[in-house]
């Protein structure tokens, strides 16, 4: 079995497993005033400086949520939001105005946006890969008093991630933390709670803290070093690329900055979701398209704005991957392809 969908989610690292299961046996409320309780309180500290160190932010600034998801309709259930057209649907689905992208799947500054207060752009697509121009937006913003937010969930591990936005949106399980836990950056000003009922995470999200995920979360972004695995990531990235391109493969945003670890790769005269069953049962594990939007009958939004041409499937590494399994991968891919264009 070899396991190339790290975009949708992350093995948990070595390091968040060592962290949470401090928690795993041990009562941990971090409101209460007892030992237990301030050591719960203690922890879930260390974990948000962690998370700041790993953006280049004050400590202060990291709220705790569920998840990206979860931050992200956080902050824009607030203001008046220009997105781009390739946004996770937990931004696009809060958006007043869709900004277009060109072809390789890139949303650029340049026209006046009257009415809007604020511009979403993320880092990196999901699907794709594909970077955005994050510093041009950042001077444009600024150059017109309009906030910026940057979904930057896919990120961290991948690519640097101290980005100067208002705001920044994480994901523990994409970076090889636990499920169920995020966090959103605020630089600007904290946006009014989206879950009132309690004092947690300075008023502005009530419940009990989950200290375990928590902990995790800031145990894993710690560990994650991008610019030690970009080059290797990248180099098994090429090598599985160049190998379905010789297959006939057509490259979504083969023309633009990349995540080092993603391929979203189209055969012509094959459906995506045929190859992703197919390889699925040959042993391999990829998506079709991103794994917020799997199973869905509409064709994907992202390549819909992009106008490119047909489904696409996506293959994306993680630190683990080898390869061994890279090739692997890329010959039972190649294999499975005259089987699946007689079907049609």
């Amino acid at each position: 079995m070899i396991y190339l969908d790290h975009n949708a989610t992350t093995p948990l690292h070595p390091a968040a497993r060592r962290a949470m299961e401090v928690w795993l046996d041990r009562p941990a409320n971090p409101m209460s005033m007892h030992r237990w309780g301030r050591d719960a309180a203690a922890a879930i500290d260390r974990a948000r400086a962690q998370v700041a160190a790993a953006v280049g932010a004050q400590p202060g600034q990291v709220f705790f949520t569920s998840g990206a998801s979860e931050a992200n309709n956080w902050l824009l259930s607030q203001g008046q939001w220009a997105v781009s057209a390739v946004e996770h649907p937990s931004v696009r689905s809060r958006a007043a105005q869709i900004l277009p992208v060109d072809s390789q799947g890139r949303c650029w500054p340049g026209r006046d946006l009257p009415g809007v207060t604020s511009i979403s752009v993320m880092l990196a697509n999901n699907e794709t890969g594909v970077l955005q121009p994050v510093e041009d937006w950042l001077l444009w913003c600024r150059a017109r008093g309009l906030v910026l937010h940057v979904d930057a969930a896919q990120g961290p591990g991948k690519v640097p991630v101290e980005i100067q936005a208002d705001y920044l949106t994480l994901s523990s399980h994409k970076v090889g933390g636990p499920q169920g836990v995020g966090a959103l950056v605020c630089r600007g000003e904290v946006p009014e709670a989206l879950i009132r009922g309690g004092p947690q995470e300075r008023a502005r999200r009530a419940g009990t803290h989950n200290v375990m995920g928590i902990v995790g979360f800031g145990a894993a972004i710690e560990a994650a070093h991008p610019l030690t695995s970009m080059q290797r990531t990248s180099t098994l990235r090429d090598h599985l690329e160049a190998r379905l391109v010789a297959a006939g493969g057509v490259v979504a945003g083969a023309g633009a900055p990349r995540l080092p670890n993603t391929l979203c790769i189209h055969f012509p005269g094959i459906e995506a979701q045929d190859l992703v069953v197919a390889l699925d049962m040959a042993g391999i594990g990829i998506s079709a398209g991103s794994a917020c939007a799997s199973g869905s009958p509409e064709p994907s939004s992202v390549l819909k704005a992009m106008a490119f041409p047909g489904s696409a499937v996506r293959f994306s590494l993680g630190p683990q991957s080898t390869l061994d399994e890279v090739s692997e991968a890329a010959g039972r891919t190649v294999a499975l392809l005259p089987q699946l264009s007689s079907l049609l």
